[in-house]
């Protein structure tokens, strides 16, 4: 039945946290990339289940497990970015990133709805928790807003060493990408320069610290 079905992957959920949380690293190694992958495979059904009707102990482990998730996201970026940096022209080695093809698609939907609802050409974007793999922005810019100018914001100063790395050696995106260290809660008369902003999904890692930036955002 339906809630038999939910009950098993919540437990098998629960089991998977138990696994993740007690590895001694979550930088990118067989066992972080098989618990993982693992775990995107039991959430990629279709659930029925509700999650504010989870009872309290499910919910904590619901949300360390995203903080976890977002951890090993940095540091698997972390890792991609600093091989990528080693080449002569980062930028033609992309697909070495295992999820490029997902950025492909995501920043094509991202485009897609970005068209929906501003008719003009962006002149400016502002990309929030850009980090040291901003593929977002680079394929946007690549493909897709071929004239636009992304200012990629990130609160760590390496991180942002690191993204500057994979494109100053093109001499395109080199003139269109500018980067800024600092935490974008200070940032305020800046932003409204922006046509977009865009917030990486690793920024605020959960419900109230994301409404508390986009709050900050709309002001």
């Amino acid at each position: 039945s339906r809630s038999s079905r939910a009950a098993g992957q919540v437990q098998r959920v629960c089991e998977l946290y138990e696994q993740i949380s007690s590895l001694e690293s979550l930088k990118p190694s067989k066992d972080v990339n098989m618990l993982f992958t693992q775990l995107v495979l039991t959430c990629i059904p279709p659930s029925p289940i509700d999650v504010s009707k989870l009872c309290q102990g499910v919910q904590e482990i619901r949300s360390k497990l995203i903080r976890l998730c977002g951890e090993a996201e940095g540091l698997l970026e972390n890792h991609f970015s600093t091989i990528l940096g080693s080449y002569e022209h980062p930028l033609d080695h992309l697909t070495i990133f295992p999820y490029y093809s997902n950025y492909l698609k995501l920043s094509k939907l991202e485009f897609t709805i970005l068209s929906q609802h501003f008719p003009h050409v962006p002149s400016k974007i502002a990309f929030v928790g850009s980090g040291p793999l901003p593929l977002t922005s680079i394929v946007l810019a690549s493909n897709h807003l071929t004239t636009t100018s992304f200012h990629n914001y990130d609160i760590d100063p390496s991180a942002n060493s690191k993204a500057l790395g994979l494109v100053s050696s093109d001499p395109d995106l080199s003139k269109r990408m500018v980067f800024h260290t600092t935490d974008i809660m200070d940032v305020t008369n800046a932003l409204k320069d922006y046509d977009v902003v865009f917030l990486a999904a690793l920024v605020g890692m959960d419900k109230m610290e994301k409404l508390k930036i986009i709050d900050h955002l709309a002001k």
